[in-house]
């Protein structure tokens, strides 16, 4: 069985283990440990094996929690989202007795944490591959994994994949069934979209955002969330996930900055105005300016900023499916081959 570990909050790690595990479990059981608040919904892809902890737990209850989980499971192959020692340092104490191999999935850090955990000694003594999801997210690699300094001993191996995505190009649904999902009217064919994620209290900014537009904008908009968000009225919210799955109709996508949001609309091809967020761990301004070469990605600040620019790329949008890359299938081969070894 292959465990991966996604603790972390929030979608992002997630929703990158759920684009991994859908593509693994094919040929092998695979579990999901998460602290997600967003694990309910995503039983809307039905069919994981998911160990969700209270995401409100005391961080010790969580540390003792997964320490159980990785020893009652008993991996054959363990995949650490983002954080090498574990979102609270109890994989320092794990790895080195877990008869298994363990994946690293790098997502850029900040550098300082990355100094202050001294992760790039820790990483070379535990991990026998790191796979990085997406160009964009090499950023910082080589203070993580330099490859020349890694033990002799270890088939270590970095790989740089293309992004994961919770979905591959030829399972979005059609355009008929999207505009079903957004409650859109028979004559309305596209629609500015507002992707509210993050902590509770962002919620005001897309709520305004969503707010102004109304105000300003002649076509559709509508607000996908967990949560609907101050100011937001109810015929605008939609309650639906993985949100890229109605890119299709959307002439723009307001949202934040996390991994997710950005790729998602950097493999549609549809603008994206992205509004990043302080995260302890995650750089998301760098994320969304590296975004804005390959794709159609604006770094937005202000309400009015972000509702003008999004109304400016209306008739902008994707024509037709998009055609993309999932790099979460050349991980799972990366992966599949590494727990093949003697």
């Amino acid at each position: 069985m292959w465990l991966i570990y996604a603790l972390g909050g929030g979608w992002g790690h997630l929703t990158r283990a759920i684009a991994l595990a859908r593509i693994a479990q094919r040929d092998r059981p695979v579990r999901i440990l998460t602290n997600s608040p967003y694990a309910g919904i995503a039983d809307s892809l039905p069919g994981f094996d998911m160990v969700a902890l209270d995401a409100r737990a005391p961080a010790e209850q969580t540390r003792a929690a997964v320490t159980r989980e990785i020893a009652e499971s008993r991996p054959s192959c363990l995949i650490v989202d983002t954080f090498p020692r574990g979102i609270g340092g109890e994989l320092a104490g794990v790895l080195g007795k877990l008869p298994a191999r363990k994946v690293l999935v790098h997502r850029d850090l900040n550098p300082r944490y990355v100094a202050a955990a001294r992760l790039r000694e820790f990483v070379a003594a535990h991990y026998e591959m790191v796979l990085v999801p997406g160009a964009g997210e090499d950023y910082g690699v080589p203070a993580v994994l330099p490859p020349v300094r890694l033990p002799a001993a270890r088939p270590s191996a970095l790989h740089v994949t293309d992004p994961w995505l919770v979905r591959c190009a030829g399972e979005i649904p059609d355009r008929g069934r999207v505009k079903e999902l957004l409650r859109m009217e028979p004559n309305e064919e596209r629609c500015i979209l507002v992707c509210a994620s993050g902590k509770e209290e962002e919620l005001d900014w897309y709520g305004a955002v969503v707010s102004e537009l109304i105000e300003r904008s002649a076509v559709a908009v509508r607000c996908v969330a967990a949560e609907r968000p101050p100011r937001c009225p109810e015929a605008c919210w939609v309650r639906y996930w993985p949100a890229m799955d109605l890119f299709g109709c959307a002439a723009a996508v307001v949202g934040g900055a996390g991994y997710n949001t950005v790729e998602e609309c950097v493999a549609w091809k549809v603008p994206l105005l992205a509004r990043p967020w302080p995260r302890a761990y995650d750089r998301q301004e760098l994320r969304a300016q590296r975004a804005s070469v390959r794709g159609r990605v604006t770094v937005v600040k202000e309400v009015e900023e972000a509702a003008r620019a999004a109304i400016a790329q209306v008739g902008e949008g994707p024509a037709g499916l998009p055609e993309f890359v999932n790099g979460a299938e050349e991980a799972v081969e990366r992966i599949g081959g590494l727990t093949l070894r003697s």
